[in-house]
């Protein structure tokens, strides 16, 4: 399945709750679908946030294949260069107040990610998830998207 849409945060919104109704129909729910919702937005979310210098609309492309075991999430956009594999854990053996801010999405994405890999090319940033299907998941259904 794909979609592509503007870089607002409404269009993530709005995205982000037709792959939950993608998922659904397709048997994924639970794990699998959490890990695939939290990835979507905590990486589209950065995409709008830190991506772009202007505030012009940009095109954003996610891809979700279903394969036997495994979702493929992947997030394309034309954003400043970005490789979330860069950023290392934040200090969660502080206290909050005494953390740096930022980087716990991406953590908790990396956590809960069976791979993440990450390209840059022709000018655009390619994010792949790969998440495991979990056993709650014995329905899923495979799309070749």
């Amino acid at each position: 399945m794909e979609w592509r849409f503007p870089s607002r945060l409404d269009e993530l919104s709005r995205v982000g709750m037709e792959v939950i109704r993608f998922l659904e129909s397709n048997g994924i729910g639970g794990r699998s679908a959490y890990a695939a919702n939290l990835a979507l937005e905590e990486l589209g979310t950065n995409i709008l946030n830190y991506g772009y210098d202007d505030h012009k609309v940009h095109e954003i492309l996610l891809q979700i294949q279903i394969r036997p075991d495994a979702l493929q999430l992947v997030l394309e956009d034309d954003g400043h260069p970005f490789n979330p594999l860069d950023y290392s854990a934040p200090a969660l053996d502080l206290p909050a107040e005494e953390r740096l801010p930022g980087g716990l999405g991406i953590y908790l994405v990396r956590k809960m990610a069976d791979r993440i890999g990450y390209q840059r090319c022709a000018g655009r940033n390619r994010v792949t998830v790969e998440i495991q299907l979990s056993a709650a998941d014995p329905d899923a259904k495979t799309e070749n998207s």
